[in-house]
C-alpha cells in the first residue's frame, strides 16, 4: 500500500544533504525510518562514511538505527525494487549508496561496521580515549557497576578534613553546623550531588562571594514573572484594584493583616522585586493559602455578608479568574517567588559549598584511579575537557580540529532528552564550523516525549534549539505529524485528552511543551478505542486487589477474543505490580516481566547469596541454615531444628553448623528424618571441600563448584533461573578480592540494582508483557493496560544544594542557587522557589510520561483509576498522579456515561484469594552430580568471560543477531518436543507474529526482512531430511540439555547447554543449531571450513561431558538452518 502523508513535503525537505534541521517527530510518526532514509541519503555525498556520525541515547536505539541501514544496503543489493512508495524510496537511497560504496571500495554490506552509530556515551568515552595521550585525562578506565559506592567514600575523605587548621577544616565547619553536626547526614547529601556534578561543576565557581549577582538575577525574574501576570489581569485590573481597596478597608487587621497594607490602592502593585508582598496580598483575594481557585468569601477576605452587592462583584471576578488555567498558573508561579534578599548565613554557606565541591570532585577522582573506575559524568567531563577552547583567546582545540576533518554530518536522535553538558559537547564539536561549509547538523526528537530528567535530561534545550542556534549552526524547524502506529480511535482520544493536558504556553526554563496534534495513518476500527475501569471502594485497601484482577480479567478477554495480539501492563512503579502479577497467576495466563523482579528476590539468586555468605563466615548462622533449607540440600524444617538445637552445649560457646555437621556421621542421637540423613552423606563432603579450598580458588569458583556439586543446576524450573545465577555470579566475580568480598554493602547495592531475566514462555503463544512506562518507550502493542493511574510517587528527596539555569526567550542564561536550610530552621524563600520549580518540571513530565505510555498502543488502550466520591461527583485526583493532567477530559466521559465507576462495598466477598503456598521443591535423597541438567556460566578462562560479554554488548548487529537466534532456538524445541507433524502450514504462517512478540519482549522491533529470514530457516529445516531427522523423536532425545561439570572435567567448574541432543542406533549425537550462511560469493566449503574452526573446540567439549556421563560412542554436527546444511564435526 502506497503511504501519502499530510507531512509529506517536510519529511522530503528533511533528506536534503545540504540543510540542518531540527525534527519534531511525535510518537508513531516513523522517525527511525526518517533517519535512516538521512543517512542513505548523506552516504552519497562524503568520500568515506566514518564522516557520518549518528548519535543517540541508548544501545537499543543504536543497535536498531544499525540494523535498520545495513537492511536498507543489503535489500538494494540484493532484492528487486518494491512497489509499495515508502519502501521504494528508501530502496532507491539504499541504491544509489550501495553504487557509491562499491565506486569507493567502502564494502559496506560487508562492513556495517564503518558506519559510526553510538552512544552518546559511547562517543564521549571515544573522544576521551582516542585522545587520552593529548590530553591530562589518560584513558578512562570502565564504568563502575556501582557507582554511589565510590561517591559515599569521596564524601568520607572529604569531612575526613574537619578537624584540619586549613581553609578545607573551617568551611566543612560551617557545613557540618548547617546540617545540625550529623557526619552521617552531611555525607548522605555531599554522596547525593556527586552523580550531578557535570551539571554543577562548571556553575559552582560562580557560588562563591556572589550575593549581589544572584540578588540581581532573582529581581529580574520576579520582574518577568509579575509583568505576565500584570499583563494577564488587565482585563480585570481596574475592578480588582477597586475591590482589593475595599476588601483592605473591611478586613479585621487580625485577620488578614497583609491585605491591610493594601488600603488606598489605585493601580496594579510595581512589578519589581519590591512590590512583591503587596502582589501576593491582591493575589490571597483570588486563591486560598493553599493555593486553589477561591469559591467563597468571608469577613476574613475582607467581605463582610451585609456588603452583598460587592461581595458579587468579587464573587464575578473569582469565576472568571478559575476559569483561566493560564491565570492560575501565573498565580501560582507568583506566590513562590522569593521575597527576601540572600542572607549572609545563605552566602556562607554557598562560599562553603564553592570551596567544597569542587574538591570533592577531586576526591572521587582519586579513588576512581585507585579503583580502575569511572562514572558516566566522569566520561562526560573528560569529553568536555578534551573539547575545550582556550581560555586565553577562546582557540578552538587541536582535538576539535582534527574530529572537523573527519566529520561532515551530525545526526543526534531522542534530542528531547539532551542535557545541557550534552548540549555543551555538540557546541563544542560543531565549533569550526562555518554557515554553507557543506556540513549539516540533523536533531530528531518529539518534545513531548522528553521523561529523563532523573537522568538530566532537559526539554528545554529542544525548544531553545528550535529557536537559537546550536553553536554556528542554525538548524530550520521541521514537524511530522502523521501516525503510522494507532488506529484512529486512539489518536482522536490522544489528541483531545492531550491538548488540555499540555501547556498552553511553551517555557524554555520549565521545559513547557504545547501540545502537537497527530493525524493516524490506520482507520477508525469498529470499537472502542480507550477505556476506563474507575473503582470507588468504601475500603481503600480493597483496590490494589480489585484492580489486578480486573486488568487480569482484561488480559485473559483480549487473548480469548484477539489471540495472537500483543499485549502489555505498563506502570510507572514497579511496586505497583504487587497484587498484578499474583492475579496473572490465578488466572492462567503467561507473562513476563522486563526489568520488574530485583534479582536478589529470585530464590536461585537467595540461595546463591547464602551459599556465598556462608563460605564466608564459619559463624553466619542465618547463612548456613539458608544453604541446608535450599533445594541443592533440601532438609526439612524439623532437620534444621534438631541441627540447632545440638548445637547449644550447657556452659559452652555455641558450636558452628559446619563443624557440627562433621560430627553427625558418627553420631545418631540427633532426630534427623530419614531424607536428611541419606541426602547429607553427600552434602557434607562437597561443603568440607569447599571450605578447605577457600583461598585456593577465586570466590566465584568456589561458589560455583560446590553449588554444581550440591545439584543445584538440576533444580532449575527453567532456563531463566540460569540466566539469574549467571547474573550473580558475574557480579561476585566483579566484586571478589583475594576469596572475599571486602566490602559486602556495596556488593549488596550493586545487586539491588540487578533484576530478573524474563520468563522465557512458549515459543508460539507470546507472553503478557509487564514493564514500566519508561522502559517502553520506542515500543508498541496492540493492547496497552495503565494501571495505578491514581497512585502518587514518592516524594523527592532534600537536596543539599538546589540551582536553575534561568532562560529567557533570547536563550541568555541566568543562574539561580540556594542551599538547603540549617537542621532546624526552614528553607529559605529562594530554595523554597527553586523547590516549587522542579515540582513544576515534574509535574509536566508526569503528563508526559502518561503521553507515551497511551501512544503505545495499537488497537486499543486501558485505563484504571481509583476514584473518591465528593459532594458533586468525584474527587479530582492528586497533581502527582498519571490521571490528574487528564482527569478534566475522564471526568467529561464519566459524566456523559462513557465510562461507569464502579462502587465497590467493604469486606468485598467477590476478590479471590491468593493460592496456597506450593510443595517445596527438592533433590532426591539418593542424589548424585552425574554432571546433570544447565547454559554456560564459565566458558573459558576466568578473565575472559567479562570482555567476551562486553565485546557482544558493545556490537549492536552480534546482540541483535543472538536475540533473533533465541527465538529460532525456542521454537526449534517445541517442535521437536510436540512432534513435527503438530505443526501444520496454518500454525507456521503464525510465527512472525509471535516472533516480533517475543523480540519486543527483548526491547527490538523486528523488520519484515528478518521475520522472513527465520521463517524460510524453518521452513528450509522442515524440508530438509536432515533437519526431519533431527527433529525426529529419538531415544534419551533433549533440548537445550544443561550439563554441568566439575574442574576435573575441563580445567574449571561450570555448566554448558547443547542445543539438541539424542541417542539413535547406539550412538550420542550432539547438534549445535548455527544462524549463519555464506558470506556474498563465498564459497559453501570455505564457509564449512570456517564454522568448523570456530566451532570445534566447543562441540569436542560437549562429546568430553557426554563421554564422562556415559559409555555410548558420541558424535557431534552443526546444522545450519537458513541454508539448510548439516555438517558433521570430529570430536575425538
Amino acid at each position: 500500500m502506497n503511504v501519502i502523508t499530510d507531512d509529506s513535503t517536510a519529511r522530503l525537505q528533511a533528506l536534503d544533504p545540504q540543510q540542518s534541521f531540527i525534527v519534531s517527530a511525535p510518537a508513531g510518526s516513523g522517525k527511525t525510518g526518517l533517519i535512516t532514509q538521512r543517512v542513505l541519503r548523506l552516504l552519497c555525498t562524503v568520500e568515506q562514511p566514518e564522516q557520518i556520525l549518528c548519535i543517540t541515547f541508548t544501545r537499543k536505539a543504536a543497535g536498531e538505527m544499525a540494523v535498520r541501514i545495513h537492511e536498507a544496503l543489503h535489500q538494494a543489493a540484493n532484492s528487486p525494487r518494491p512497489e509499495d512508495q515508502y519502501q521504494a524510496q528508501t530502496w532507491d537511497l539504499a541504491a544509489a549508496a550501495v553504487e557509491r560504496s562499491n565506486q569507493l571500495g567502502w564494502n559496506l554490506t560487508a562492513m556495517p561496521g564503518r558506519l559510526r552509530i553510538q552512544t552518546i556515551d559511547g562517543f564521549c568515552r571515544y573522544i576521551a580515549s582516542q585522545f587520552a595521550l593529548e590530553t591530562e585525562i589518560g584513558v578512562l578506565p570502565e564504568p563502575s557497576e556501582n557507582p554511589q559506592v565510590h561517591y559515599q567514600a569521596a564524601a568520607r575523605n572529604l569531612l575526613a578534613g574537619l578537624e584540619q587548621n586549613s581553609d578545607t577544616g573551617r568551611h566543612l565547619g560551617v557545613l557540618l553546623a548547617h546540617t545540625g553536626n550529623n557526619l552521617e547526614r552531611c555525607e548522605q547529601l555531599l554522596s547525593e550531588l556527586l552523580g550531578k556534578r557535570e551539571q554543577w561543576l562548571p556553575l559552582i565557581f560562580q557560588a562563591a562571594n556572589n550575593q549581589s549577582y544572584f540578588q540581581a538575577v532573582v529581581e529580574q525574574l520576579v520582574g518577568e514573572t509579575l509583568m505576565g501576570l500584570e499583563s494577564a489581569l488587565q482585563p480585570i485590573a481596574g475592578e480588582l484594584v477597586e475591590l482589593a481597596d475595599f476588601a483592605a478597608s473591611h478586613v479585621p487587621a487580625e485577620k488578614n493583616s497583609p491585605l491591610v497594607q493594601l488600603q488606598g490602592l489605585v493601580e496594579l502593585p510595581d512589578h519589581s522585586f519590591y512590590g512583591l508582598a503587596q502582589w501576593k496580598a491582591l493575589l490571597g483575594l483570588l486563591v486560598t493559602k493553599d493555593r486553589k481557585p477561591r469559591k467563597t468569601l468571608t469577613v476574613a477576605e475582607g467581605f463582610p455578608a451585609s456588603e452583598k452587592p460587592t461581595k458579587a462583584r468579587m464573587l464575578s471576578l473569582l469565576d472568571w479568574s478559575r476559569n483561566n488555567a493560564g491565570l492560575q498558573e501565573q498565580i501560582s508561579n507568583a506566590l513562590f517567588l522569593p521575597e527576601t534578599d540572600l542572607t549572609e548565613a545563605q552566602q556562607d554557606i554557598l562560599n562553603a559549598l564553592g570551596y567544597l565541591l569542587p574538591l570533592l570532585a577531586a576526591k572521587l577522582d582519586i579513588i576512581f584511579q585507585q579503583q580502575e573506575q569511572c562514572d558516566y559524568p566522569a566520561i562526560t567531563l573528560a569529553a568536555l575537557q578534551a573539547l575545550e577552547q582556550s581560555p586565553d583567546d577562546g582557540a578552538i582545540s587541536d582535538i576539535t580540529m582534527r574530529l572537523d576533518y573527519s566529520l561532515r554530518h551530525i545526526l543526534v536522535d531522542e534530542f528531547q532528552d539532551t542535557s545541557s553538558s550534552q548540549i555543551q559537547l555538540l557546541e563544542r564539536l560543531l565549533a569550526g564550523w562555518e554557515p554553507d561549509d557543506g556540513r549539516t547538523l540533523f536533531l530528531v526528537g518529539d518534545a513531548m516525549q522528553s521523561l529523563y530528567s532523573f537522568r538530566n535530561a532537559n526539554v528545554g534545550l529542544f525548544l531553545q534549539a528550535q529557536q537559537q542556534p546550536v553553536g554556528p549552526v542554525q538548524c530550520q524547524p521541521l514537524s511530522l505529524s502523521t501516525n503510522f502506529r494507532s488506529r484512529l480511535g486512539i489518536i482522536d482520544w490522544v489528541n483531545q485528552t492531550f491538548n488540555d493536558a499540555f501547556p498552553v504556553q511553551a517555557d524554555i526554563s520549565r521545559g513547557a511543551i504545547p501540545y502537537s496534534h497527530s493525524v493516524a495513518h490506520k482507520d477508525a476500527g469498529s470499537d472502542r478505542a480507550v477505556e476506563f475501569y474507575g473503582f470507588s471502594c468504601e475500603d481503600k485497601q480493597d483496590y490494589d486487589q480489585i484492580e489486578a484482577e480486573q486488568v487480569a480479567a482484561s488480559c485473559a478477554d483480549i487473548q480469548s477474543q484477539s489471540p495472537g495480539q500483543s499485549i502489555a501492563i505498563l506502570v510507572r512503579g514497579r511496586g505497583h505490580l504487587k497484587e498484578i502479577i499474583p492475579a496473572l497467576g490465578r488466572a492462567n495466563l503467561s507473562w513476563q516481566a522486563i526489568d520488574i523482579n530485583p534479582l536478589k528476590t529470585v530464590m536461585p539468586v537467595m540461595d546463591m547469596l547464602s551459599l556465598t555468605r556462608a563460605l564466608l563466615s564459619p559463624t553466619d548462622r542465618i547463612a548456613w541454615l539458608a544453604v541446608l533449607r535450599a533445594p541443592f540440600c533440601g532438609l526439612d524444617l524439623g532437620d534444621l531444628l534438631a541441627i540447632t538445637n545440638s548445637l547449644e552445649t550447657s556452659g559452652k560457646q555455641p558450636m558452628a553448623i559446619l563443624h557440627r555437621l562433621q560430627q553427625l556421621d558418627r553420631e545418631r542421637d540427633i532426630a534427623l528424618s530419614d531424607y536428611a540423613r541419606h541426602r547429607l552423606q553427600s552434602v557434607i563432603p562437597a561443603l568440607l571441600q569447599a571450605w578447605q579450598s577457600r583461598g585456593r580458588l577465586s570466590l566465584r569458583n568456589c561458589v560455583e563448584q560446590l553449588w554444581v556439586k550440591l545439584g543445584g543446576p538440576a533444580t532449575f524450573h527453567s532456563s531463566t533461573d540460569l540466566n539469574d545465577v549467571r547474573s550473580y555470579l558475574d557480579l561476585l566475580e566483579d566484586w571478589q578480592v583475594a576469596g572475599t568480598v571486602k566490602d559486602w554493602d556495596g556488593f549488596q547495592q550493586a545487586a539491588d540494582k540487578l533484576f530478573a531475566a524474563p520468563n522465557a514462555g512458549e515459543a508460539e503463544r507470546p507472553s503478557i508483557q509487564i514493564m514500566t512506562i519508561h522502559k517502553s518507550k520506542g515500543l508498541e502493542f496492540d493492547h496497552v493496560l495503565l494501571p495505578g493511574l491514581c497512585k502518587t510517587p514518592k516524594s523527592g528527596d532534600r537536596q543539599l544544594l538546589r540551582w536553575q539555569q534561568h532562560m529567557d526567550q533570547q536563550g541568555q542564561q541566568s543562574l539561580i542557587m540556594a542551599p538547603l536550610g540549617a537542621h532546624d530552621e526552614e528553607d529559605d524563600s529562594i530554595y523554597r522557589y527553586l523547590k516549587y520549580e522542579d515540582n513544576v518540571k515534574t509535574g509536566l513530565e508526569n503528563t508526559r510520561v502518561l503521553y507515551v505510555a497511551a501512544t503505545r498502543a495499537v488497537h486499543k488502550l486501558y485505563l484504571f483509576g481509583q476514584l473518591k466520591p465528593s459532594k458533586t461527583g468525584w474527587q479530582s485526583p492528586g497533581k502527582t498522579t498519571l490521571l490528574g493532567p487528564i482527569w478534566k477530559g475522564v471526568e467529561a466521559d464519566i459524566t456523559a456515561g462513557t465510562y461507569v465507576v464502579n462502587q465497590v462495598p467493604a469486606n468485598n466477598q467477590g476478590v479471590t484469594q491468593q493460592a496456597g503456598l506450593r510443595h517445596k521443591r527438592r533433590l532426591a535423597a539418593g542424589f548424585s552430580v552425574a554432571y546433570a541438567p544447565v547454559p554456560t556460566l564459565s566458558t573459558g578462562a576466568e578473565g575472559n568471560r567479562k570482555s567476551e560479554a562486553q565485546a557482544q554488548s558493545d556490537s549492536p548487529i552480534s546482540s541483535r543477531a543472538k536475540h533473533l537466534g533465541t527465538c529460532i532456538h525456542r521454537t526449534l524445541k517445541q517442535i521437536a518436543n510436540e512432534g513435527v507433524p503438530a505443526w501444520s502450514a496454518e500454525r507456521l504462517q503464525r510465527l512472525p507474529l509471535t516472533w516480533s512478540a517475543q523480540l519486543k519482549e527483548l526491547g527490538l522491533l523486528a523488520s519484515e526482512q528478518e521475520l522472513r529470514n527465520m521463517g524460510q530457516a524453518i521452513s528450509h529445516m522442515l524440508a530438509d531430511p536432515k533437519g526431519l531427522w533431527i527433529l525426529h523423536h529419538h531415544t534419551q532425545a533433549a533440548c537445550e540439555q544443561m550439563l554441568g561439570y566439575s574442574p576435573s572435567v575441563a580445567g574449571h567448574g561450570g555448566v554448558s547447554i547443547v542445543d539438541r541432543t539424542f541417542v539413535e542406533d547406539g550412538v550420542r549425537w550432539v547438534i549445535d543449531y548455527k544462524l549463519a550462511a555464506p558470506e556474498t560469493g563465498e564459497q559453501t566449503r570455505d564457509f564449512v571450513r570456517r564454522q568448523i574452526a570456530s566451532y570445534q573446540a566447543q562441540l569436542r567439549h560437549y562429546a568430553n561431558l557426554y563421554r564422562h556421563m556415559e559409555q555410548l560412542p558420541v558424535r557431534c554436527a552443526l546444522y545450519f538452518p537458513q541454508i539448510p546444511l548439516f555438517v558433521e564435526v570430529a570430536a575425538d
